[in-house]
């Protein structure tokens, strides 16, 4: 597992508006993008649910919000930690694909419709046994939280998710966040209270974190384009760059 430290991790405040850094131009423009050096935003592609219509093309589960928050995200990480990255430092890969095992950070969107396969569980143990971290992000119901707990257990089939409390050092790590009752995107209000759920391996180190009712994503995505308030955005950053750091440092 490439791990890409070197990193002086001193929490800044988030700015008061902190959406303005989005704006940034040439953010490290003369660095090359996919650097294996720099920190890379891995989106995971899998098999599923063929797809939902959305900005005017129908747009499979694993692709929800790509690339807006992918780019509003690394911009916000790049401004607020020493982390070395760019805006677009994002790729997308396969589940089964041994490239993974380069990568200390994986997201995934949309797993209440992911259909896992042997060779996905198999390589994705790998990965977890080997130290990877993963973000599950925008799912809700009853439905989609019993699909990703079936999926898991194709990998692990001793562990469940535990509740996460605020004590967690996931929540920490970088900023100090100081509640979990986050209110979840207009889009799944009235689905359910938003929680974050973990997965521990066999030292009690947090492996996969889920938010649950919740889309972290969607608040980066539109976090330029007024849609949501900046508060709530802000919070999402938080979260985000919180799991980042948790899952390089530990």
């Amino acid at each position: 597992m490439r791990r890409i430290l070197g990193l002086l991790l001193t929490p800044l405040c988030l700015w008061g508006v902190l959406i303005p850094a989005l704006g940034l131009d040439d953010v490290n423009r003369r660095r090359d993008p996919k650097d294996p050096n720099l920190f890379q935003f891995v989106r995971i592609r899998y098999n599923g649910y063929t797809g939902f219509w959305g900005s005017r093309r129908w747009v499979p589960p694993w692709m929800h919000d790509y690339p807006r928050a992918e780019k509003n995200f690394l911009k916000i990480l790049l401004e607020l930690t020493s982390i070395e990255t760019t805006p677009d430092s994002y790729l997308i890969l396969d589940l089964n694909d041994p490239e993974i095992m380069n990568y200390p950070i994986l997201y995934v969107s949309e797993p209440g419709y992911w259909e896992i396969t042997k060779e996905e569980a198999a390589n994705l143990r790998e990965y977890l046994s080997r130290g990877g971290f993963v973000i599950f992000d925008d799912f809700r119901s009853t439905p989609e939280w019993t699909n990703l707990t079936a999926c898991m257990k194709e990998v692990f089939p001793d562990r469940s998710f535990q509740e996460l409390t605020l004590e967690h050092p996931v929540f920490h790590c970088f900023y100090d966040i100081e509640t979990l009752d986050m209110i979840p995107p207009y889009v799944l209000q009235g689905q359910g209270k938003p929680s974050f759920r973990g997965m521990f391996d066999e030292n009690g180190r947090l492996q996969v974190i889920a938010n649950y009712n919740n889309d972290i994503g969607d608040y980066w995505e539109w976090s330029d384009d007024s849609l949501t308030p900046v508060n709530l955005s802000n919070e999402a950053f938080k979260f985000g760059i919180n799991y980042i750091i948790y899952g390089m440092t530990h």
